[in-house]
C-alpha cells in the first residue's frame, strides 16, 4: 500500500512538472501531440520489446497470460453495460452517449497504467501483464469502440481500424515475445541504451498527462455530474467486480499469481483513455466533454487507485 501511494505521488509530481511546463508555454498543444507520437511510435515499443526480451519465460507467465487477456474483455464488456445504465439515467443524447460509452469502457492503460505497474513491479513481470491486458483492451477499442463513435458521427473511422491494430506496440510485443520464447539475448552494448530509452516512457507519459490537465477549467469540472458517475463506474465499481470474479475463479482452482491479479484489476481501474478525446475532435463529437471526462477521472484516480489496491490486497 505504501509503495503504490508513493509511486502515484511520484507520477503525480512528474505530471505537475508537465502542467507547469504547459503554463509557462514550454509545451504547447502541438508539442503535446508530438509527445504522443514519440511515446506510441518510439519509447513505448522499445520499452515493451526490451521488457519481454530481457525476461525469462516461466510457467507462471504462460499460465497467467490467457487469464489477464480474458480479464480485459470481461472488464470492457462489464463497463459497456454499466455505461448504458448510467447514460439512460443521465438521459444523454446520441452523441454524448457514445462518448460516455467509450470513455467508460476504455482506460488510460498506456500513459498511466504502464508507468504505474512498471514502478510497482520493477522486475518486468508487471509490465508484461500490463501489456497483455492492453493488447486485448486495444483490440476492442479499435473495433467496437470505433463502431460506437462512428455511429454517433457523420464521419466514419471504421475503415482505418486495421492500421491501428497493426502498430509499433503490437509489433514490439510480437518480436519481444519471440525473443523471450527462444531465449535470444541482446548484447549489453545494444540492450542498455534501449532500456534507457524505453524507460523514458514513464516520464514523457506523465509530462503529457500534466499538460492535458493544465488545459482544464476548474468550475465546469466540479459541476460535471456525468463525469463523476462515469468515474465511479470506471474507477471503483467495475474493478471491484472484476476482482471478485478473479477471486471466485481462483477459489475454484484456477491458479493466478498475485502480480497478474493486481495488474489486471489495476489496469481495469485506470482513468479515461486520452486518445478518445482526439478521436472525438476528428469525428466532430463533443471533444470538450471528452476532455472533462479525462480530467475528472484522472484526478480522482489519484485517490481511487490506492483504494482499489488496498481492497484487492485483502483478496
Amino acid at each position: 500500500m505504501q509503495i503504490i501511494i508513493e509511486q502515484i505521488l511520484v507520477l503525480a509530481l512528474i505530471a505537475i512538472i508537465g502542467l507547469i511546463a504547459f503554463k509557462l508555454k514550454a509545451i504547447t498543444k502541438e508539442h503535446n501531440a508530438g509527445l504522443v507520437k514519440v511515446i506510441l511510435k518510439i519509447t513505448l515499443p522499445i520499452l515493451i520489446f526490451t521488457t519481454f526480451a530481457n525476461t525469462n519465460l516461466d510457467k507462471e507467465i504462460i499460465q497467467n497470460f490467457p487469464i489477464v487477456f480474458v480479464s480485459a474483455f470481461i472488464s470492457v464488456i462489464l463497463l459497456y453495460f454499466l455505461s448504458n445504465i448510467s447514460a439512460k439515467i443521465l438521459k444523454l443524447d446520441k452523441e454524448n452517449k457514445a462518448l460516455h460509452n467509450t470513455h467508460t469502457m476504455f482506460g488510460n492503460t498506456i500513459f498511466l497504467g504502464f508507468p504505474l505497474l512498471d514502478a510497482l513491479f520493477p522486475g518486468g513481470e508487471g509490465l508484461i501483464y500490463a501489456t497483455i491486458f492492453q493488447l486485448a483492451h486495444d483490440s476492442l477499442m479499435w473495433t467496437w469502440g470505433i463502431v460506437i463513435m462512428s455511429k454517433a458521427s457523420n464521419k466514419n473511422l471504421e475503415k482505418n481500424n486495421k492500421k491501428h491494430l497493426l502498430n509499433p506496440i503490437s509489433l514490439a510485443f510480437a518480436v519481444g515475445l519471440i525473443f523471450m520464447i527462444f531465449k535470444i539475448k541482446l548484447p549489453d552494448l545494444i540492450l542498455k541504451p534501449l532500456l534507457g530509452v524505453g524507460h523514458t516512457t514513464i516520464y514523457i507519459s506523465m509530462i503529457y498527462v500534466g499538460a492535458v490537465l493544465a488545459q482544464a477549467k476548474l468550475k465546469p469540472l466540479i459541476q460535471n455530474l456525468r463525469s463523476y458517475i462515469l468515474s465511479f463506474n470506471k474507477l471503483i465499481f467495475a474493478p471491484l467486480v472484476l476482482a471478485l470474479i478473479l477471486f471466485l475463479v481462483k477459489s475454484l482452482g484456477l491458479n493466478i499469481s498475485d502480480t497478474a491479479f493486481i495488474c489486471a484489476v489495476l489496469q481495469s481501474a485506470m482513468p479515461c483513455m486520452i486518445i478518445i478525446s482526439v478521436l472525438a475532435e476528428d469525428l466532430g463529437l463533443n471533444a470538450k466533454q471528452a476532455v472533462e471526462n479525462i480530467l475528472v477521472s484522472s484526478v480522482l484516480s489519484i485517490f481511487t487507485l490506492p483504494f482499489i489496491y488496498w481492497v484487492i490486497s485483502i483478496f
